[in-house]
């Protein structure tokens, strides 16, 4: 590490430190399995009262293939597979997934009814679970059946059930009735599990999902009775594909790595990148011939004197200084030689002009005045006209003092 580097190596070492660190999170974060999805709502991710957890399991021990879909659920579907839609929530994005995952060729659709809270004690559980407005409800419901409405009744005699399975529900029994919808479980004037067909698609609708969830898939009959209805949507060696991307669940990236370089996480390694340059840069030696050191500062009067013409020059008044030179070097010899008091301006000019020729100074005293007078016309003159009358009147001060014997006239 130079002297010319903008960082020490202290603090480059940390930098460097906390890059690393930050790159290791990133990836340890893409590659983890909390993914931001809701795990204590309707998801077969959720062990919660309202979650799918145990649908998935009862399936999985039938020797089903179940899929728990964090994206791209129709291309996770086989031939005859069944995919499952839990509850969906109202919201623009949800609905535009939900508009493409309903071109499936089958389809469970399962109402929401119960909207949870977390519990602030036990992580996964529910703290409280409410049910859901029914205007919540009709918007799934409309999205495949936009006639259909719903209904809650405390009670319900099942007089259409294909299953022979009597279903196990408290009070309130969310039920839908509306035409298209063929009964496979209902009442006599609603249905809990309708059925829609739209040339080869076919939509199985049930209104209440306390069958299939996690409280109620204990009671007598719900787990043999969502097990039927799984059994007979599918046919084959079909999967059950569960999509999560409804519930805010994201797909695991295979490679960390390359999730780097796809849009739009590139532009972030670009910056990244472009970060890590420019700190290497910054850090790194000059780069050339070294620059000339500025000469030290000497020090003496003389090289006092030098920055002080130096400033003079700088700020452009050389006449002025010069003026004012010789108007008091006039004053200060008048002083010297005792001049009559009161003199001043041209008297005092004429008394040093009778003592200097009395005294055989040659130098005019008043032309070297006059001249001064002419600099405040505001005219600039050469620097050297401006050192020449400096110095004349530096000679003359010496030979009206001195005398011209004495004088040193080439200092």
């Amino acid at each position: 590490m130079t002297s010319d580097s903008l960082f020490s190596p202290r603090l480059l070492i940390g930098w460097i430190a906390a890059a690393i660190i930050t790159f290791a999170v990133s990836l340890y974060l893409m590659g983890s399995n909390d993914l931001g999805g809701d795990t204590t709502g309707p998801s077969s991710f959720s062990r919660s009262a309202i979650g799918y957890a145990g649908l998935a399991e009862v399936l999985q021990q039938l020797h089903i293939d179940v899929v728990k879909s964090r994206d791209d659920s129709l291309g996770k579907l086989t031939p005859k597979s069944v995919l499952v839609i839990a509850e969906p929530r109202p919201g623009g994005k949800t609905e535009r997934i939900m508009r493409t995952l309903l071109t499936a060729d089958t389809i469970l659709l399962v109402l929401p009814k119960w909207i949870g809270r977390p519990s602030r004690d036990k992580p996964g559980w529910l703290g409280k679970a409410e049910l859901l407005p029914s205007a919540a409800i009709e918007w799934a419901l409309h999205l495949v059946a936009p006639k259909a409405e719903m209904l809650q009744v405390d009670k319900a005699a099942w007089q259409t059930n294909t299953f022979a399975i009597e279903p196990s529900l408290d009070a309130p029994i969310d039920l839908i009735r509306g035409a298209g919808l063929r009964p496979l479980i209902g009442s006599a004037d609603a249905m809990l599990l309708g059925e829609l067909t739209d040339h080869n698609r076919t939509v199985w609708i049930l209104s209440d999902p306390d069958i299939v969830s996690n409280h109620g898939l204990p009671r007598v009959g719900n787990a043999a009775l969502a097990a039927a209805m799984i059994e007979r949507l599918r046919s084959g060696a079909g999967r059950v594909v569960f999509d999560e991307t409804i519930h805010g669940f994201a797909g695991v990236p295979t490679n960390p790595l390359a999730l780097l370089f796809r849009f739009p996480f590139v532009i972030a390694t670009l910056l990244g990148a472009m970060t890590v340059a420019l700190l290497l840069w910054a850090s790194l030696g000059r780069f050339g011939a070294p620059q000339p050191a500025p000469p030290p500062l000497n020090a003496g009067r003389q090289t006092l004197l030098q920055n002080i013409a130096k400033l003079v020059e700088f700020t452009g008044h050389q006449e002025m200084m010069i003026k004012r030179y010789v108007l008091e070097t006039v004053r200060d010899v008048g002083r010297q030689l005792h001049a009559p008091r009161g003199l001043s301006g041209a008297a005092l000019v004429a008394w040093l002009q009778r003592v200097g020729a009395a005294r055989g100074v040659d130098i005019d005293c008043a032309a070297l005045v006059g001249e001064a007078e002419r600099l405040a016309d505001g005219r600039r003159r050469g620097a050297a006209s401006s050192v020449r009358l400096a110095r004349d009147i530096y000679r003359w001060r010496g030979e009206i003092v001195d005398g011209r014997s004495e004088h040193p006239r080439g200092r």
